[in-house]
Order: C-alpha cells, then structure tokens, then sequence
C-alpha cells in the first residue's frame, strides 16, 4: 500500500506540474437535421489529440484547451452519418461556436467507445467484440433495470441475475461474477460478494451501455475474466430540462390453473425523474429520484425500492474540470429461493413465507480531469462503494456490510495522430464485516500500459499489460501479470478484421471462499484455499458493410481456463466452490443489423454457439446453453412504431446442471412485443411481455416471470 500510494502521489504531482497553453474554445448544439431534435450522447473527437467529449441532454457541447491554429473535429452518433468538420480556425481567447445538424441513417457511422480501451475510439478499431446499447435502445426496449436489457445484447444471457457474456459465468448463487460491472469506468462489486447490483442504477439514468467481451484484465484486473460492462450516466446539460417516466402493469393468470395462488390482481409501478439544470457558468447539475414496486407474481416476490442519484459537474478552467457524483438505493423485498412443488410452481415452502431481505447501497465518485496539453491528459478518479443487507429467513437471519476505497490515476499521451499511449495506476482496499463470511480485509493495487499504433496504413497494433498484486487479511496473497495483443486490419472501407489474444484472471470473492451457512435446505461450507482463476482469451472476427443498410459482424473465439472456480454440491446438497482443473470455452458468434424501407423497417439479430467444456471430467460446464439467439424487428409509420423482441437460450444438457438435475428443463423461448406513439413532446408505450405466456426456469426451481402487460407515459419539459 504504502508502494502504491506512493506512485499515485507521484502521478498526481505531475498533473500539477503541467502548464497550461494559451487556449481557445469550441462550443456547439447537436440536433437531428430532420425534426431539430436535440441529441445526446453525441461524441465529439479532436482528430489527433486526446480531447474528446459528448453532447449533454440538450445536445450542447464544449470543447476547451484548443491551441490556436485550424482543427479537425469529427462528429458521430450509432444510427447518424459521421460529420467532419476541417480546418476549423480556433483563435486564442475566443470561442468558435459550431452548430450541427446530423442526418439520421441506422447503420452508416460506427459509435465511439469509451471501455475497450478506456480511452475513446472508434467502435471499427477495437480488436475485441463490443456490443453497444445506445439511449435509443434504452427507449425502445423500455426495462426498468439493466439486467432485463442485457438479456436481448448478443452473446450475452442470464442465469437468475447472473450474467453470461459468451458462457463465462454459468451460475454460482449470487457469489462472485466472471464479468466487471462499471459504472462511468469505476468498477461497483462488493468486496463480500462480488457480484453485481443491477438495482442500484435504473436504466432512465443511463446514456449509453458497452459491453466488451472475452478477456479484459489487462486493463482492468480482477473480474474482468469474460468480459465488462460499462453504463454511462446521464450528463449535466447547460439548460433546465427535467424527464418524467410513469409505467404500471398487471401479470396475467398463470398457464396451469393449479399454479394459481391469489385471487387478487398482481402488479406493478415505476416512477424515475431526473432534472438538470446550470447553477453557474462553470457549475451544472443533475438530479434524478426513482421508485419501483411490485406484488410479484409469485409468493415473496414483492419488492420495493428508491434509487436517487446526482451528479456535480464544475468547469475549474478551461483545462480541467471536475464531476462528483452518488447512485443510492434502499430496498425491501420477499426472498423466494425454491417453489413449493412443479405442480405448485408459483408457491413457496410454507415454512419460507415471509423470509424477506433489506438492502441498501451508495456510491460516491469524484473525477477530476486535465488537459495538460492538446497531446497529454491526466485523469484522477476517488471512490467509495458500501453494500448492506440483511436476511430475514426462516432458517437464518445474517448481515453483511461491505466497504471498497478505490484511487485510480490514468495518463493519456498522443504520441503521434496514429500513436498513443496510455499509463496508469490503481488501488483499492475492501473492508467486509459479515455473519456470512466473517471479518476481512483485502487489498489490491495495480500498474498498467498499453500503446496502440499504427504499423502501415490500415493495420493498427494494440500491446497491453496490466500487474495486480492483492492481499487478503494477514494470510493470503496473489500476483498476476495479464498481457494483451490485438490487430485491426481495415481490407476495405466497408471491410474490417480484427483478432486479440489475452490472459485474465479473477481473485475468489470471499463469499466462495468464506461463506458458511444454511439457505432453504442447501448448506454453504468455505473453502478458504481456493486459488485464483486464470484464462487466456483469443478471437478472430470481421465486420462487413454489405451497403449502407446492411452490417454483419462475425466471430470465432476460444477461451482457456485454469482452476475455474465452480460450486460443487454432494449428495445431501451441501455446496463447496472448488477450483476445476482445466476448462475450455469456444465458440462462434454472428451479429446482423439491416435497415429497409426507407429506414422504416429494421432488424437485428444476434446468434452465438457456444462448446463449454471441463476438460477434467469431459462433461459440459454447468448451466451454460449451447445456442442463444436474440433477435429485435421493428416498424414505424407516422406517428407509431411496432416492434417485436425475441429471446432464445438452449435446453441445458443434465450433466450441466449441478442441483436438482433431474428437474424437467425447456428450451426459453420469450417474445415481447410493443406498440409506441410519440405526441409532441410525450411518448407513450404499451407492451407484453412474454406474449405466449412460455414457461420456464434459468435457475433451479424458480419459474421465470409469467406472462404481464405494462404501459407507460414519459415526457420532457
């Protein structure tokens, strides 16, 4: 530690000791060339130079520490044309201002990404995969939470609220995540857990949502195993603006009359606003507040919980600025962890009525951000994450609090127009106070580097490499060195290829190597020698535009795992996490976007094959399906769009299936459909979920939510 602190005191010396250039400005308002519409979540790049930002909510957007002289700023949104703006003549002192109107096409211009390699790019330079949700998506789909959107991201599927990217992370019961959940690049995972808390961001605060699979260790460590999640949150905009969200549904009855367990209607509601507005000419704030409750549609699945967020953004000068911001929330909800019965299959143990859980969580961040120079960037980060939560059940009552410090300092050098470099340092300390698993402490600080370049005219060469060191209590310690290599070779303008090869690892939460305990019937024992998990991740894979409306991407990948860790019942169901020998993971992935008829027909299609296999045993890894398929088709004419979504996930083979393996299993097959109308500045949308009330499990003994209707209003003034 005191190592660590050391070089970050040394890195942010340095920020200090840059001088800042004579300067100008450039400043603007992005909106659609069709209906005026502002646009957010619009990236705005100095070609060449480190400088880069986004549009706010009202599609504004600033551009500060420009050295005088003419620029070239490119412009580009998923689902608008790239614009360029040449030879802009930038004036010391001044500011430009430069209005743009973007013309919108679902498929000409590729995003830019801000996760693969922290810093931004274009979506067509990366060499791994990237799936990207934008504020469109959001809309479209219209989910409460993340983890119901994700479900539809290609390549990607849920077990419970465990996510899979490319079969990662079968199932573990909550304890630990082979994925690193972000939240604007500042990783959110309990230090007791370590799993996700979908719940703590609603999804009518986020911008935008990447999604980088296979290995991502080499720039951010631990749990980046098979891959990251990356939200970023809503913007500060210069300009009073507030959104309203109200949305309410019933659950339909249930297949089988004998599943029917209430008279009385089941239901649900959502209220999200968020407000943002400027107090100053250098200081703008966002405010956002949520509350979302449901009956549940099966005995103890009622829930209710508050989310409220803000968000500080001050503008120090025109080379450096500071955002501070929190994400809280407090819930109450019933605990269902196994039915009653197949035939009772919306019922619980009358002995589990009642078990309940309460929860809450906050996280603060503080960004601080300098230019030193049009060629150099620095980027500070200071963050605080607790998780609480305490069982109230049958067999157990336990708490748990967890507390996690992180620093982390960053460094962005333009080497050249078609070279950079990028250097940093980070460190964090958890502090876990649990009936579950203990007292502990755990420790981790990291360095890490990576250059990328141009070698000839189309083929780009990224080297990364990232050093972990973590400790946990006075007992136990672990050192891991994650390289990384990728090419991108543009063959065609429409035309690129793109291959990477990693190493990753992931440190043993301490719920699996600690935990102890009885949970409705099944007994958790610790395994306190469990050793880190590592793997090595390669991929080949292209993206082709056929035409203007028409991309597929495709993919060949193959991961290999060292001492996966995995949950390993014995007869009487007792659980231990154990470390598996060997593992592999390989399979292929297709992804298609098409636009037809005017733009006014769309598709979009994900398809992934998957070969998970524990090469110690030759059986298949445990609750991975073998095919997934996502597919979305929408149709808008006037006022009105009609879009229907559908979700695919492979009946599990029974040896993949660790608990209750004789439990009779389905293919899912869910479709949703929903019908939306915009008026004025009000959109409404109706939708059902589940149109063909299809029934089935992803974890044992726990229907997946039946059939239900929802509706809802939102507006913006």
């Amino acid at each position: 530690m005191k190592k660590s602190f050391v070089i970050l005191l040394f890195l942010s010396a340095s920020i200090l000791l840059q001088a800042a250039e004579q300067t100008g400005r450039i400043t603007g308002r992005i909106v659609d060339s069709e209906t005026g519409e502002a646009l957010p979540g619009v990236n705005i790049l100095l070609i060449g130079t480190v400088l880069g930002t986004t549009s706010d909510l009202g599609g504004e957007f600033s551009l500060a520490d420009l050295p005088a002289g003419r620029v070239d700023v490119r412009i580009t949104m998923m689902g608008y044309k790239q614009v360029v703006k040449k030879n802009i003549l930038v004036v010391a002192g001044q500011t430009v201002d430069l209005p743009v109107a973007m013309e919108s096409t679902v498929l000409e211009s590729p995003e830019i990404l801000i996760t693969a390699n922290k810093r931004r790019q274009n979506i067509t330079d990366s060499p791994n995969s990237v799936g990207v949700l934008t504020a469109r998506d959001l809309a479209a789909k219209n989910k409460v939470y993340l983890n119901d959107l994700l479900q539809y991201a290609s390549g990607v599927n849920f077990v419970g609220s465990q996510i899979n990217i490319r079969g990662s992370s079968g199932y573990n019961y909550g304890a630990g995540s082979r994925v690193l959940y972000l939240i604007d690049g500042v990783p959110v995972m309990p230090g007791d857990s370590g799993d996700i808390k979908w719940d703590l961001v609603p999804a009518s605060q986020i911008e935008q949502v990447e999604i980088i699979k296979g290995a991502g260790s080499a720039l951010y460590g631990s749990n980046a195993l098979g891959g990251v999640v990356n939200i970023i949150t809503k913007k500060a905009t210069n300009r009073p603006l507030t959104q309203l969200r109200y949305s309410a549904g019933f659950y339909d009855e249930p297949a089988y009359p004998e599943w029917q367990w209430t008279e009385r209607l089941l239901h649900f509601d959502d209220l999200d606003i968020d407000h943002t507005r400027t107090i100053s000419d250098h200081l703008n704030l966002f405010a956002a507040f949520g509350r979302h409750q449901s009956t549940g549609y099966y005995q103890n699945g009622h829930f209710q919980r508050w989310n409220a967020a803000g968000k500080l953004h001050w503008k120090v000068n025109p080379t450096s600025n500071l955002t501070l911001s929190s994400h809280y929330e407090a819930g109450d909800r019933g605990a269902a962890l196994l039915w009653r019965s197949q035939r009772h299959a919306l019922e619980m143990p009358a002995e589990a009525l009642g078990d309940r859980v309460e929860s809450n969580k906050l996280s603060l961040n503080a960004f601080y951000n300098l230019a030193a120079n049009r060629n150099l960037g620095f980027k500070t980060r200071v963050s605080y994450f607790r998780n609480f939560w305490e069982n109230f059940f049958h067999d157990n009552q336990t708490r748990s609090t967890a507390h996690r410090v992180g620093l982390e300092v960053q460094a962005d050098r333009q080497l050249s127009e078609h070279n950079s470099l990028i250097i940093g340092s980070e460190t964090s300390w958890d502090h876990v106070i649990s009936q579950l698993v203990g007292t502990h402490d755990q420790t981790v600080f990291s360095v890490y580097a990576q250059n990328e370049r141009r070698l000839i005219d189309d083929l780009n060469l990224t080297i990364g490499m990232r050093f972990d060191h973590h400790s946990v209590d006075d007992s136990f310690t672990d050192s891991e060195l994650s390289p990384k290599l990728g090419l991108v070779w543009h063959a065609r303008p429409e035309v690129s290829v793109r291959l990477s090869s990693g190493r990753a690892f992931r440190a043993a939460s301490m719920s699996e190597r600690f935990s102890e305990g009885l949970y409705s019937g099944l007994r958790l024992i610790p395994n306190p020698q469990l050793k880190s998990e590592t793997a090595w991740s390669h991929e080949i894979g292209a993206n082709v535009r056929l035409h203007s409306s028409l991309i597929i991407d495709l993919a060949a990948f193959s991961s290999d795992y060292w001492d996966l860790i995995e949950p390993e019942p014995d007869a009487s169901q007792t659980i231990q996490f154990i470390n598996l020998t060997r593992a592999r993971i390989s399979g292929t992935e297709i992804m298609l976007k098409w636009t037809t008829w005017r733009k006014r027909l769309n598709f979009d299609l994900g398809f992934t094959f998957l070969y998970p296999r524990d090469l110690e045993r030759d059986t298949f890894l445990a609750y991975r399906s073998r095919r997934l398929l996502n597919g979305s088709t929408s149709f808008s004419f006037s006022r009105f769009e009609i879009g229907i979504d559908y979700r695919y996930a492979a009946k599990l083979d029974q040896e993949a299936i660790k608990v209750y393996p004789n439990d009779d299993r389905v293919s899912q097959h869910v479709v949703d459909l929903r019908l939306t109308t915009n008026i004025g500045t009000y959109q409404f949308i109706a939708q059902v979920k589940n149109l063909f009330n299809h029934n089935h499990i992803q974890v044992e003994r726990t229907l997946m939510p039946i059939r239900h209707f929802l509706f809802t209003a939102s507006t913006r003034f």
